[in-house]
């Protein structure tokens, strides 16, 4: 209870509490919050963490030690609040599932921000067994930011507003609302730093919207009355009488979803709700008390918005499928190809809209698509393959004579298999990488003149045509097998695939990348234990034992309750880890 919400230890010492645990266990011994904050020490410093770090030495071990664990760093900072750093971990393990546990959870100096952020992200990865080298890829991002750029499908302060009973939300919204001056962590020298592709999508989308006011203006409007049915129960509990719908979900998980504005958007461009909508507006402006509570002006046509809607939900889909849980680089490309070619067959009357669009996919990710791990992470998913490589390069530019927007190009089929092949050139030698298959013509040449029944002879073998050998390389057999079901686990298919052992060995390293920094679902949720942690004031270490403990019941509740109970000793610093 205490890690699950995020509450401070002396809780267990309150009147009510005791009164509880008495009438639910008469027998229950008194707790205190030394004892809580000792069996949490235990929990995590003795369960928790040993566990993930034997994880990691036989994800170490098993990828050959270079570049097989990659980092996920999200930066909470504001004027107010004190930087709070969270790393989370991706990598296979020995088993080859997908893990991503949350590694820590530390407060950090104010001063000098993205260097303290450096030091202590080397000193979490230290504390696991990790060294420099044996980290991939790292992609660190300020949080907030992240959780600000999703404002056109989820403004948290207009979903935190369907919420009011919630006594953390003023909080909540003064924390996420205060932002400190962006400072790049480039002093942060592990690995290999990558952008998050949702954000650069994000970007996409808003410098689009800049460039084409009239689009900007009429979403504004439909935001607008999203915002005011979700602060008004009143005639939210209207609206549902009379269409069935509600444009607010207080009490259902919709309403925390990352794009919850925009499912919202969608229920109310329904042919039979606009109606409904606008006439309940223009009713509720005649009984307004004052401009405060008055609902805001829609000029806004239903056909326009749906215009709008269409060309945005491809970015919303590709978005939300990027941001799903275990989701890595092998998705980034077809995902990215696919929205553009969306795009391009999309009918619309917002064409320097479209046109926008297109062009900013274009400037913000033609060089990604060309990016060697990229490709290679693409190639090496069972479900893809070479499917989104092809020789588009006359297409492109035919496009572009014609004034058309830039498509986006991936290299061509010859261009990916040839990045592999040096990939797998640059991997130690491996006995029996190549497969031989031998296939015998059991026909005779046309010049051969030996009828059938003399061809079984071996004294006329020398009439026959010499049996004809093929040597197809580990990659060959690879591409020539059928596409693997779209259902199945990517990570399940490398497990097996022990007869590709170079392909396996850099499956291994990339297909544990995260192909972004985290969904707007983990990083909401994580900023409410955040404002809770600094309401009850719980020292850096409390807070971050309770989250860890907190994920561990999540992800291996079941292996937790094989365990026996454990003893400990403490020792004069226990005393240290009470509250």
């Amino acid at each position: 209870m205490l890690a699950e919400d995020m509450l401070p230890l002396g809780l267990v010492d309150g009147p009510g509490f005791r009164s509880f645990l008495s009438a639910l266990e008469p027998r229950c011994p008194r707790l205190s919050q030394r004892a809580v904050g000792l069996k949490l020490y235990d929990e995590v410093e003795k369960g928790v963490k040993p566990r993930l770090i034997r994880e990691l030495k036989g994800c170490v071990a098993a990828g050959g030690g270079h570049a097989v664990v990659h980092v996920v760093l999200d930066l909470w900072a504001g004027r107010e609040a004190e930087p709070v750093l969270a790393v989370q971990l991706h990598f296979l393990d020995r088993d080859w599932s997908l893990r991503r546990p949350t590694a820590a959870f530390r407060h950090i100096s104010r001063k000098g921000v993205p260097a303290a952020a450096a030091r202590e992200l080397e000193a979490v990865l230290l504390s696991y067994g990790l060294f420099p080298h044996n980290v991939g890829y790292v992609i660190a991002s300020d949080a907030k930011d992240a959780i600000a750029a999703n404002q056109l499908f989820c403004d948290y302060r207009v979903m935190c507003s369907a919420h009011s009973g919630d006594p953390d939300d003023e909080e909540r919204l003064a924390f996420l609302g205060d932002s400190l001056p962006a400072d790049e962590l480039s002093e942060v020298q592990l690995g290999t730093r990558v952008g998050c592709v949702a954000r650069l999508l994000q970007r996409v989308i808003r410098e689009a919207l800049t460039s084409s006011r009239v689009v900007e203006n009429l979403l504004s409007q439909v935001h607008n009355v999203v915002a005011f049915f979700r602060r008004s129960a009143y005639w939210n509990e209207v609206l549902g009488k009379e269409c069935g719908l509600s444009l607010a979900s207080p009490h259902s998980a919709a309403s925390l979803r990352w794009n919850s504005l925009f499912v919202a958007l969608r229920r109310m461009v329904q042919e039979t709700v606009w109606g409904s909508v606008m006439t309940l507006l223009a009713q509720a402006r005649i009984e307004a008390k004052d401009s405060s509570s008055s609902p805001p002006m829609v000029r806004a046509k239903r056909e326009q918005v749906l215009d709008i809607i269409s060309l945005l939900e491809p970015f919303e889909e590709a978005i939300q499928l990027l941001q799903d849980p275990g989701v890595t680089l092998s998705l980034v490309i077809p995902s990215l190809i696919g929205l553009d070619k969306t795009l391009e067959t999309r009918s619309t009357n917002y064409t320097h809209f479209c046109k926008g669009l297109r062009s900013g996919l274009h400037a913000c990710f033609q060089p990604l698509v060309l990016q060697r791990d990229l490709v290679l992470a693409t190639v090496l998913d069972p479900r893809i393959k070479l499917q989104p490589f092809h020789d588009a390069k006359q297409e492109q530019d035919a496009k572009q004579e014609q004034g058309g927007a830039p498509t986006l190009a991936a290299p061509s089929e010859a261009q990916a298999r040839a990045l592999v092949e040096s990939a797998m050139a640059d991997l130690e030698p491996w006995s029996g990488a190549e497969a031989s298959v031998k296939q015998e013509d059991s026909e005779a040449s046309p010049e051969s003149p030996v009828s059938g029944d003399i061809k079984r002879k071996k004294i006329f073998s020398f009439f026959q045509p010499p049996a004809k050998t093929m040597k197809l390389s580990e990659l060959d057999v690879y591409l020539s097998e059928p596409l693997a079901d779209g259902a199945g686990s990517t990570q399940a298919f490398w497990r097996e695939a022990a007869r590709f052992p170079r392909l396996q060995s850099l499956s291994r390293k990339l297909l544990a990348v995260p192909a972004t920094s985290g969904g707007f679902e983990r990083l909401f949720p994580l900023a409410a234990c955040i404002v809770r942690a600094r309401r009850s004031r719980l020292p850096p270490h409390t807070t971050e034992r309770l989250l860890l403990y907190r994920e561990s019941l999540k992800l291996g509740g079941a292996n937790r309750a094989t365990r026996g109970p454990r003893t400990h000793q403490s020792s004069p610093s226990d005393n240290s880890h009470q509250q």
